[in-house]
């Protein structure tokens, strides 16, 4: 006779959320609108990073056949996390969600009817974001990536001064779980842990990477940034991620330009604020052998001329004026 699945028939959609001592974010935010997507069926697969009394009761008291709760025996990082989800997971396409974010509702339905109609054998199929900091929303990206753009150029470099980096996040990502179960994350890593999954996936025969057009807002990813709490990735060592990032240029995966971007964006901030003299000469000249561009000397001398809060004090100021000049032409047109 034929086994029957305890948990009844398999749905067609995971979504994987790694989580460790966030109850409340993780209720109010992944959770819920994890829950509230429209697609149905699908199962959710809350995946506790360790030990966490807290956040196992928390989901004790949530009552949706839909939703698994599992417990690592021990804190392993979020990336062993999202790898137990997808050997735990029953569907055939695995969306992973952060539980500090949430979605728009539609976002799994249209990130489906993308894969479906996709050309490529392994699509992995990205959602816009919305970037949600205390000073307002920033809808991401600037612009969709180019069908012969590499990954490590459209999140790491800039078309024009005015176009910020394309950042992508696993929380935007739809994949199909064999895809996940080949190419599993790399658990020793507690930073770049996306990034890196995302460009060895693009060296997989057989991913293409669709995206969905920009600015649909049920089916967007919201990414919460600024605010004062811990985050797992915030780490501001730069010497290991300088030493990631070479070991990708070396494979292949980051060209020189990208390398540049990431030198300019991820690392320099970190030693500039500390006022590191060694990490200006390590940076500099491995900045230097990339033969950057004057925009990305620029760029990288202004971190350490200006202060942090400067900048972020020009960026406001700039922001307010600009908001004031558009709403000047508005009642002037009006």
């Amino acid at each position: 006779m034929p086994q029957i699945d305890p948990l009844g028939p398999s749905p067609l959609i995971s979504v994987v959320i790694p989580t460790f001592n966030r109850p409340q974010l993780l209720i109010e935010r992944a959770l819920r609108s994890a829950l509230a997507q429209d697609h149905s069926p699908l199962e959710v697969l809350v995946v506790t990073d360790g030990p966490d009394p807290l956040t196992e009761a928390a989901l004790s008291t949530i009552r949706d056949s839909r939703l698994r709760a599992l417990t690592l025996p021990q804190n392993a990082g979020p990336s062993a996390a999202r790898n137990f989800g997808v050997r735990e997971a029953r569907g055939e396409w695995i969306a992973f969600l952060d539980d500090d974010d949430e979605w728009g509702p539609e976002k799994l339905t249209r990130q489906l009817e993308c894969a479906l109609q996709s050309s490529y054998l392994l699509p992995l199929v990205f959602s816009s974001w919305i970037n949600r900091t205390p000073a307002g929303d920033t809808l991401n990206p600037p612009y969709l990536k180019g069908p012969t753009q590499a990954l490590g150029d459209y999140l790491l470099t800039r078309r024009s001064p005015k176009l910020p980096e394309c950042s992508l996040t696993i929380s935007m990502a739809f994949a199909p779980r064999a895809l996940l179960t080949l190419l599993p994350f790399a658990e020793d890593l507690r930073k770049h842990e996306d990034w890196d999954w995302m460009l060895k996936a693009e060296q997989v025969p057989g991913v293409g990477i669709e995206q969905l057009p920009l600015g649909d807002s049920p089916a967007v990813a919201i990414y919460y940034h600024g605010e004062q709490r811990d985050f797992a990735s915030r780490h501001t060592f730069w010497e290991p991620s300088l030493a990631w990032a070479e070991s990708h240029r070396k494979a292949g995966r980051l060209s020189n330009r990208a390398f540049a971007g990431f030198i300019v964006s991820q690392l320099a901030p970190f030693p500039a604020a500390a006022y590191d003299g060694r990490g200006f000469a390590v940076l500099t000249r491995t900045l230097a052998a990339t033969r950057p561009g004057l925009y990305e000397w620029m760029r990288y001398f202004k971190l350490w001329a200006i202060p942090a809060p400067i900048r972020r004090s020009m960026k406001g100021y700039w922001r307010a004026m600009k908001s004031g000049l558009k709403a000047g032409k508005a009642i002037y047109s009006s």
